[in-house]
């Protein structure tokens, strides 16, 4: 056998070898647990729909110079639950809630979130869990600053 025929035996003897090794690791597998999200209950909603001097035209929040509404809701304690925005020019805008008691107040913003109106009253509302409730405010020309 000449050198390189013995040098080639050797290389495919240790593949060989090699090939038909294996071991076992002391490591347990991995298991994969899947939890399922758990949803959150469905919320009460407050539909809080606007109006400027008695119309919903989005040329009103343009001449006006109102960006947006802002509707700050606060508990039967008087505590702030919460302050959302919405467009001017949606005209509505609804804010979940828990089932509880609540009033508020809102006013319109310009761009750089400044009032463009005095705060208007929400009249005190009573949600259950899962009611929607319908609430009307008008920004009257002498709301405006």
């Amino acid at each position: 056998m000449n050198r390189p025929s013995a040098l080639l035996s050797v290389v495919l003897g240790l593949g060989a070898s090699a090939s038909a090794c294996f071991w076992e690791s002391s490591e347990p597998p991995q298991r994969t647990v899947v939890v399922e999200p758990t949803l959150p209950p469905a919320a009460a909603t407050l539909r809080l729909r606007w109006s400027i001097d008695g119309r919903s035209d989005p040329n009103e929040c343009i001449k006006a110079q109102a960006a947006n509404a802002e509707v700050s809701v606060v508990d039967r304690f008087g505590r702030e639950v919460g302050a959302w925005q919405q467009p001017c020019g949606y005209f509505t805008m609804d804010v979940p809630l828990t089932g509880g008691t609540y009033s508020g107040s809102a006013a319109l913003l310009d761009s750089a979130g400044r009032p463009r109106t005095t705060r208007v009253t929400v009249d005190t509302f009573t949600l259950g869990e899962r009611d929607v409730i319908d609430v009307q405010v008008d920004f009257p020309a002498s709301s405006f600053l």
